[in-house]
């Protein structure tokens, strides 16, 4: 795959947000601007890991969602990221770390932002006698 300049928006910025999110059968990396334009959008799936959710759930799969990824950090320069996690601090996380600091890309900050329900968490049951 050949990637040209004129075929994308340029990023006048070396900086960036890479959010994480994981779902039941899948990860997914999405890289954005600071606008929150979307420049590129990686899952698991279309790494090239196929078969079962087992398969596309591992860990690894970071490994080669980045390298996938590198591509367009490179076109765009990019250097410093911010991470943006959907999910909870986990193994998934400190892969993303070990992948970033593999590429030489600084890391800015992280946040994590995970959905809240509106009236709160639902409270426990208690138990029947």
């Amino acid at each position: 795959m050949v990637l040209k300049k004129k075929d994308h928006f340029f990023l006048p910025k070396s900086t960036a947000k890479i959010y994480l999110n994981k779902s039941y059968t899948n990860i997914f990396i999405t890289l954005a601007d600071f606008k929150n334009k979307v420049i590129v959008y990686k899952s698991s799936g279309s790494s090239g890991i196929r078969g079962s959710k087992r398969r596309k759930t591992v860990p690894q799969a970071i490994e080669v969602i980045m390298k996938k990824l590198s591509i367009y950090l490179k076109l765009y320069r990019i250097k410093q990221v911010v991470i943006i996690l959907k999910i909870k601090i986990n193994v998934y996380f400190y892969y993303l770390l070990k992948e970033l600091t593999y590429y030489n890309i600084n890391i800015k900050g992280f946040l994590i932002s995970r959905p809240i329900a509106f009236n709160g968490v639902k409270g426990r049951k208690l138990r029947r006698r």
